[in-house]
Formats: structure tokens, sequence, C-alpha cells
């Protein structure tokens, strides 16, 4: 049998290898090489159509912040708006702004996001119209992670979504998301190691 000295002689040097071993440290986890966060939400908008009907649009407002290594934020974030209502005969009326410059202001678990901006959006003919828009994300629902594959995480979360977006200085839409059909506003994260 060991005696007590020599017990802790050989049990202190495990026990300390073994703690340096267990905790991770700062220098060892991996930097991100790229991260993209992107917030989305639906609007059902009324839309006059030329013969005097009034027919259900979508609103769709999705924001972007993305980087890789080395950066550690996005120095141009954006956001994408389009609009679609199709009239009776078959006669649709469409625009899109695919990359307002916005500033985007989000919470690292997902919980809330804001963002904001104006820009201009083009229509179906080839016109163009100024556009802002300012919409606030809140959590509604339980974060979620998925791994995609090593060193590729995806978190999302469900949100609810409130805002207001003006077309020709004219407010399109002010308040709750409220499309029936399209999916629930969330924010998702993708991020690679």
């Amino acid at each position: 049998m060991l005696s007590i000295s020599v017990q802790r002689w050989l049990i202190i040097p495990l026990v300390a290898s073994a703690a340096v071993l267990a905790v991770p440290t700062a220098a060892s986890a991996k930097p991100i090489q790229f991260f993209e966060e992107r917030a989305e939400a639906f609007w059902e908008v009324p839309h006059a159509c030329a013969d005097g009907s009034t027919v259900p649009g979508t609103l769709l407002v999705s924001t972007t912040r993305a980087f890789s290594a080395p950066d550690t934020e996005d120095p141009t974030p954006t956001a994408r708006l389009q609009f679609l209502a199709v009239c009776p005969g078959g006669f649709s009326f469409s625009w899109g702004a695919p990359a307002v410059p916005a500033t985007i202001t989000s919470n690292r678990r997902l919980k809330h996001l804001t963002a904001n901006g104006t820009g201009v959006a083009r229509d179906i003919l080839g016109v163009s119209h100024p556009v802002t828009f300012d919409v606030a994300w809140q959590k509604a629902g339980p974060l979620e992670r998925t791994v995609n594959a090593p060193g590729s995480i995806t978190k999302e979360r469900v949100q609810t979504a409130d805002g207001v977006v003006t077309f020709d200085g004219t407010v399109l839409f002010d308040g709750p998301s409220n499309h029936p059909t399209r999916p629930a506003p969330f924010i998702r994260v993708d991020i690679e190691k």
C-alpha cells in the first residue's frame, strides 16, 4: 500500500492535468469563418387595381448581415423589400428593392432585431420609387439549433414582427406581420467555424 504522501504526489498532478485538459481555453476556440444573420417577415397589403377592385398583395421585408473572417461585422448590411399583387384577369403589379442599405441591431440569442433604411424600388414597368422601412422582430418561440456539419451551425427562432413601410411617400403598411399563408417571421443565423 502506498503512503499518504506518495498518494498525494501521484493524485494531485493527475487531477491537475485532467482539469487542464477538460477546460477549453479561449485560444483553442475556433474563430468564426463565416456569419450570416437573416430576419424575414411578410404582410398582406391591400392593392387597388386599375379596374377599381382591391386585391390582397404580399409584402416581404428580409434583412441580411453577413461577413467572412477576418471581418467581425458586416460593413454594408442590407434589406430586400418586395411586393406582388395579382389583379383580376391575371394582371400583376410588383416592385422590388433588392439591396436597400440598412441599419440593423440584433441580439446574439435571437431575442430581438431592429432594422430600418431608405432606398429605391423598381416596379414591373421599370419606374423607380422611394421606399423606407422600420421593422422590429421580437422572440415568440424557443431557440432552435441545428448542426449542419462539423463546424457549421444554424440557429433560428420564430418571431413576431411589427413595422412601417412606405412606398412613394405613402404608408403602405403600419402594424404587425399578418400574412395568412406565408411563413411566420423569423431570425436565422448561419455560422461556420
